[in-house]
């Protein structure tokens, strides 16, 4: 079950030398095991096939631009969750994915021309491989006892955030996915499930067995 964890900001989680090395260690593996996720089209960016990639931030990492949060983004609001999440975490993993048509400042696309529909399909299976590979990765890490949450990022998206982490301004954000280390210490936590936890269907309402075909006359 993913659950947004809140720690305060003057209160983060306490990680030792020792259990900060071993959980980061599964967190890198975890992270390149993910990565076996399938993908269709070559990429072919600085010779990366992969559409995805991703930006680790270590717990004292985390608690740095929680720190900072409000001295960077002037134009948000006090209760603004990131920087409770940041506190609270063990680590934070930024997914990108790497658009294959983009404009530049001249509204010119970059990249081989090819037909609309075309250019729709390569980008879709981009972003769903990716996709793809961030569910690899929540997998592995629930199975390694890790709590996490996948965010859609927020600040993280913005262009400013991107420059202060060293983020090329050709990749864009899929997931933020927050990585709770069971070993914290500090004061209780809080833990909020997602905003759409509770609106699922059943299941019959979006699952549908094809049966009848039509037959050749």
């Amino acid at each position: 079950m993913t659950l947004k964890v809140l720690q305060d900001v003057d209160s983060p989680v306490q990680i030792s030398a020792e259990v900060a090395a071993a959980n980061n260690a599964k967190v890198l593996a975890a992270v390149q095991s993910a990565g076996w996720a399938p993908f269709h089209y070559d990429r072919a960016v600085d010779g990366i096939a992969e559409p995805w990639r991703a930006h680790i931030l270590w717990n004292q990492q985390c608690q740095h631009v929680a720190r900072e949060f409000y001295d960077w983004f002037d134009d948000v609001k006090p209760n603004n969750k990131l920087p409770m999440m940041l506190s609270a975490c063990g680590a934070l993993v930024l997914v990108t994915w790497i658009p294959q048509f983009q404009c530049n400042t001249d509204g010119q696309t970059s990249g081989e021309v090819l037909p609309k529909e075309k250019q729709l399909q390569v980008d879709e299976e981009h972003l769903a491989a990716t996709a793809a590979m961030v569910q690899n990765l929540t997998l592995i890490l629930t199975a390694d006892g890790m709590g996490t949450y996948w965010s859609s990022g927020g600040q993280f998206r913005t262009p400013a955030m991107f420059e202060k982490l060293g983020i090329p301004t050709n990749e864009r954000l899929l997931a933020a996915l927050f990585i709770e280390y069971p070993e914290t210490t500090g004061h209780p936590k809080e833990r909020l499930p997602g905003k759409q936890r509770n609106n699922r269907s059943n299941d019959s309402q979006w699952l549908r067995e094809i049966k009848d075909l039509p037959q050749n006359q």
